[in-house]
């Protein structure tokens, strides 16, 4: 495994489990079961557990530590991000029109979420798309490539 699957495993696992604890939040925060505070310390410190995991796994050894490959992968990783992106505004540009109607409003200080939830979807894209190639090119037809 190189560096690279180690940084989008870290992310990946750090953004999954804060998403889990945040529905669980807004799960607890609709049933009046408590206060979801304490969950969203959790997703945050999980999230945040997950970055800087990221930020420390060291280089990888050797002269050569990426090629024509890994930039192709960074490139298409890039395009699934965008993809992503591009689909999460259209729909939640629409959604406020199918849950509350034509005639519905809704705050504008609900829009700075708009460019998080962008963010979020994007960098969650950018790795999944990481491991996903990585592990596509890491067969071969008779069996797994040695690491």
């Amino acid at each position: 495994m190189n560096r690279e699957q180690k940084r989008a495993w870290s992310i990946v696992i750090g953004m999954s489990l804060a998403l889990v604890l945040c529905i669980a939040a807004l799960i607890v925060h609709r049933l009046g079961a408590g206060s979801p505070k304490p969950l969203l310390v959790l997703a945050a410190v999980a999230q945040g557990t997950g970055v800087l995991m990221c930020f420390r796994v060291k280089p990888d050894k050797g002269a050569v530590t990426s090629d024509e490959r890994d930039k192709q992968i960074e490139k298409n990783a890039n395009l699934a991000g965008f993809g992503a992106v591009y689909f999460f505004i259209i729909v939640m540009s629409f959604a406020p029109i199918a849950v509350l109607g034509e005639k519905g409003s809704i705050p504008v200080t609900w829009m700075p979420g708009l460019l998080v939830g962008a963010g979020l979807c994007q960098a969650y894209a950018f790795f999944v798309a990481i491991l996903i190639q990585y592990g596509r090119e890491g067969t071969t037809e008779g069996g797994t490539a040695e690491d």
